[in-house]
């Protein structure tokens, strides 16, 4: 019998493509359940892997290597696809991908599987990590094979097959979950005009129920990398825990996006990613602080083809791997405190501090003589006046 390693979440999709793989297609099925954060019991998730048919399970925590080897880089490429959503899911499938891969070689498999729809994003993203990796693995994609084409279909047959699919309340959403933010889709809100209900969101309250009054915390960066909050030095995993929770019961980080996919269409994407947003915040105002005007620029489009990258697939590519080295040597200096205000859904920065900052306040101060000397600001003048001066001899420009 062959042997298949599956990308277990505990969800609809995954636990009915367990049963699926193993009952129709006939294979020995490993599940695989990373903890990445998702707040899932995975004690329970590895009990109902069982239960679907699996004839074994691996339960691996993953929690400090995803948030330092992939949302902190991210983070210090400042990675926002459509300057709106912060990769929270994208991030996470080239890791999952690479567990996958390690438990095939160890268990002797020659096919990996995994949950994802024939319509999104993250079939490319598994199975590009999985190509790139091993090119020998086969991968079989269930939900683009069976017969079933809609998500009733599949919840009638994870009822028919007395499947227990999770405690999300609300089957008719597709959701995903991790330590960098969350994300829900389907159901009503295909729907791009109609306002998200309240059970869509599954990490952050309603920034209308938010409390009344401000809370405030001060993030320490080194070398672009988040290394304390409110002067507790943390592990990865537990910063990003604990701004979760802050930020989280303040509403910060929802975004409603109309999204443009791989396929080329258009979707519309519920996001929280409360910890990532605070964190966004305060390393662009530190960056403000410590890098020249230039490097802000450039980095500013780099940033974008980052997002792109990481968005597209393409995390195991010598691209992404390149931009990894340029972004590393950009933070050399980016480090330093960052005071940020939370309330009512903002993350509103009031205060940064570094040893490498090159602001000066005395050149800065218009009022203020001193800093430049009054001559260089006049031959300066005179040096960006030209184009303008040649311009309207020759070419009047209109009013």
């Amino acid at each position: 019998m062959e042997k298949v390693v599956l990308a277990y979440s505990g969800g609809l999709d995954t636990t009915a493509a367990l049963h699926w793989l193993k009952r129709v297609r006939g294979f020995k099925v490993t599940a695989l359940a990373l903890n990445i954060g998702q707040g899932a019991d995975l004690d329970e998730v590895g009990q109902r892997a069982i239960e679907a048919g699996a004839d074994a399970v691996h339960v691996v925590d993953n929690r400090r290597t995803f948030v330092k080897q992939f949302c902190f880089k991210a983070l210090r490429a400042g990675a926002r696809y459509e300057n709106a959503y912060l990769l929270s899911a994208a991030l996470s499938r080239p890791l999952i991908a690479t567990e996958l891969v390690r438990l095939a070689r160890e268990e002797g498999a020659r096919f990996v599987a995994h949950g994802a729809p024939p319509k999104g994003n993250d079939q490319f993203r598994f199975e590009c990590s999985v190509a790139a990796l091993d090119p020998q693995l086969q991968t079989i994609a269930p939900l683009r094979e069976w017969e079933m084409h809609t998500r009733e279909e599949i919840i009638e047959y994870a009822k028919r097959n007395r499947l227990s699919v999770g405690p999300f309340s609300d089957l008719s959403f597709s959701t995903d979950r991790n330590l960098w933010g969350a994300r829900t889709g389907g159901g009503v809100l295909d729907d791009p005009n109609v306002e998200p209900p309240e059970s869509a969101f599954q990490i952050t309250v309603n920034p209308r129920n938010a409390p009344n009054e401000p809370e405030f915390v001060t993030v320490e960066f080194e070398q672009g990398e988040p290394v304390s909050v409110d002067g507790q030095k943390l592990h990865p995993e537990e910063l990003v825990e604990k701004l979760q929770t802050i930020a989280g019961r303040h509403g910060v980080g929802r975004a409603d996006t109309m999204e443009n996919r791989i396929l080329g269409f258009k979707s519309r994407e519920i996001y929280e990613a409360p910890a990532a947003t605070v964190l966004h915040a305060a390393h662009d105002s530190l960056e403000q602080l410590t890098l020249d005007h230039e490097m802000v620029a450039f980095k500013q489009v780099a940033s974008q083809r980052y997002a792109r990258a990481v968005y597209d697939s393409q995390w195991f590519s010598t691209l992404r791997e390149s931009m990894d080295s340029f972004f590393r040597e950009s933070q050399k200096f980016v480090s330093g405190s960052v005071k940020v205000e939370l309330y009512k859904g903002s993350a509103r920065v009031i205060g940064r501090e570094s040893p490498y900052s090159i602001y000066d306040r005395e050149s800065a101060n218009i009022r203020r003589s001193g800093g430049l000397p009054d001559n260089s600001i006049q031959g300066y003048l005179d040096l960006r006046r030209i184009a303008q001066t040649t311009r309207a001899f020759r070419q009047k420009p209109k009013v």
